[in-house]
C-alpha cells in the first residue's frame, strides 16, 4: 500500500539528521481523489500511517479560484479555514501549512525537507545561479512569505516551467527555506534525493569543524546557572567547538526553522562578562526583541536555553545546523540571510507558532 510506503519514506528521511532536524519537513502521497499529508508538528522520524491527515483534492483545487482578502491576517485566517474544511469527514488534525504546495505536484510522492547541504545553496548569494548550473531541470522560488503566498508563487513558477518544457517539475528549491522532491515511485524519489545531496556535497569547499575546544568548566557552569534563572526554564545546555568559535553571532536568520526553534536573534556575551553584565545584557535583549534569548554565545561556546530539556536540546541542534549552513554557503558566494520582512513575518506567524508548540510537546 502506498500509505505504508509514504510512512516508511517519512521515517527513513526523518531519522536522518542530514535531511531532517527537530521534526521539520513534511511528506505526502496522493491518489486521484485524496492527499495524505503529514500533520502539522508531527515528527517524520516517528510518524505512523494513522498520523497522516487525509485531504479532499477537489476541495483543495477550489482554493486556487477563491479571492482571498488582501489583508494578511484576514487572508491567512480564511485560507486556514478552507484548508481545515478540505479535510475528509472525520479528520480532526491540522494538516501541514504546505498542503496546497504538495497538491501542486502531479507525482504521487512528495518529500519536503530543509537539509543543511541544500540550505548552503538556498541561503547563499549565488544560490539561484548555482542551482541552474547544477540542476538544469529544477526550479527556484525567491524568498517569500510561507503559506498561501508561497503556494501561489510556486504554482506560477511550476506552471511556467511546464508550459516551456512540457515536463512536470520534480525539484523545487525555495530560497532561505529548503527543497521539494517529487516522484511517482519510492525508488525514483530516493535516486533524486541522493543525486541532489551528492552533487551539492561535491561543491563544498570547507566542512564544518565540530572539534571540541577547551573551556573554563567552572565559569561555564556558573553562567549556565545564571542563564537558567534569567530564562526561567528547566534546562540550559552548553557546547563549545571550533565551528561555534568561527561563527558570527550577528548573522541574520537563515530559514524559518532557525527562527522557530532558536529564535530570530541570539545574545552574545563578552568573554569576561560578570554576573551584573550578564543580567544587564539579558534584560536589554529581552526589552529590544520581546523575547528571552534561547541561544547565548560565549567565547567558542554556546548556551541553549529552554523551558524543558527537549526545547533546549532542539534549540542547540538547530542553531548548530544554522552554523553549518553558513559554512556551506562559502561554496556559493557566502551568506544571504532572510529578508527583514520575512523574518518579521515568521516571528509573528501563528502557524509556525502552532507547529513549534506541537513538535516540542511530544
Amino acid at each position: 500500500m502506498s500509505l505504508v510506503k509514504i510512512t516508511e519514506i517519512s521515517r527513513f528521511y526523518g531519522a536522518d539528521p542530514a535531511y531532517v532536524l527537530a521534526g521539520g519537513g513534511n511528506t505526502s502521497f496522493k491518489s486521484a481523489e485524496n492527499l495524505w499529508i503529514k500533520g502539522s508538528g508531527t515528527s517524520l522520524a516517528t510518524i505512523q500511517a494513522g498520523d497522516f491527515v487525509v485531504m479532499d483534492r477537489e476541495a483543495l483545487g477550489c482554493m486556487w479560484n477563491k479571492n482571498y482578502p488582501e489583508n494578511e491576517a484576514a487572508r491567512e485566517s480564511a485560507v486556514l479555514e478552507d484548508m481545515m474544511a478540505a479535510r475528509v469527514p472525520g479528520e480532526s488534525r491540522r494538516p501541514s501549512v504546505e498542503t496546497l504546495l504538495h497538491d501542486l505536484f502531479p507525482q504521487q510522492y512528495v518529500l519536503h525537507v530543509h537539509p543543511a547541504l541544500v540550505n548552503g545553496l538556498t541561503c547563499s548569494v549565488e544560490g539561484k545561479t548555482a542551482m541552474e548550473r547544477l540542476f538544469t531541470d529544477a526550479v527556484w522560488v525567491d524568498a517569500c512569505k510561507p503559506g498561501y503566498i508561497l503556494a501561489l508563487e510556486c504554482k506560477k513558477v511550476m506552471d511556467a516551467r511546464k508550459t516551456a518544457t512540457g515536463k512536470d517539475v520534480q525539484l523545487l528549491f525555495l530560497e532561505n527555506h529548503g527543497i521539494f522532491f517529487a516522484a511517482d515511485t519510492v525508488e525514483e524519489l530516493d535516486v533524486l534525493a541522493a543525486h541532489v545531496m551528492d552533487t551539492l556535497a561535491a561543491q563544498i569547499r570547507k566542512q564544518p569543524d565540530p572539534t571540541l575546544v577547551a573551556f573554563d568548566e567552572a565559569r561555564a557552569t556558573s553562567l549556565a546557572g545564571l542563564l537558567k534563572a534569567l530564562y526561567g526554564g528547566d534546562a540550559v545546555l552548553f557546547c563549545a567547538n571550533t565551528m561555534i568559535g568561527g561563527y558570527d553571532p550577528k548573522t541574520e536568520s537563515l530559514s524559518p526553522d532557525h527562527i522557530v526553534y532558536a529564535k530570530a536573534k541570539q545574545l552574545a556575551l563578552p568573554e569576561d562578562a560578570d554576573e551584573d553584565t550578564v543580567k544587564t545584557l539579558f534584560a536589554a535583549f529581552e526589552a529590544e526583541n520581546g523575547y528571552k534569548p534561547r541561544i547565548v554565545f560565549w567565547k567558542s561556546g554556546m548556551f541553549a536555553c529552554g523551558n524543558t530539556e527537549k526545547e533546549a536540546a532542539t534549540a542547540q541542534v538547530v542553531m548548530l545546523d544554522a552554523i553549518k549552513v553558513v559554512v556551506y554557503t562559502e561554496a556559493f558566494g557566502g551568506v544571504s540571510a532572510m529578508p527583514d520582512f520575512l523574518i518579521d513575518f515568521i516571528v509573528n506567524w501563528e502557524v509556525e507558532s502552532y507547529r513549534s508548540k506541537v513538535s516540542l510537546s511530544k
